[in-house]
């Protein structure tokens, strides 16, 4: 069996209470729409983690495969680990416009 899969608690978090859900949108229409819904009910500084997260990934200040191994090596589940998330994040800002 591999290795656990570090997004998994992130994933299950934006299930809306049946198992996998969010995921099962039918069209990118309802995908977008269970998401909002979902993250919009996120604690704050949760939300303000993944808001980060996305937009380093998006502006490649941050590669999928760094955002896993930080995940790996850390508890993102408490709120100690998403303040330490965050901090960590603060370093991937995306450029100025």
């Amino acid at each position: 069996m591999g290795e656990p899969d570090p997004f998994g608690p992130l994933i299950t978090e934006l299930c809306d209470g049946k198992r996998w859900a969010l995921l099962r949108a039918e069209g990118s229409d309802d995908f977008v729409e269970r998401l909002s819904d979902v993250v919009v009910r996120l604690p704050p500084r949760r939300r303000q983690a993944l808001m980060m997260l996305l937009f380093a990934l998006l502006y490649n200040q941050l590669s999928p495969d760094m955002a896993r191994e930080w995940l790996a090596g850390n508890d993102a589940d408490s709120e100690e680990g998403v303040e330490a998330m965050i901090a960590w994040l603060r370093r991937f800002r995306p450029p100025s416009v």
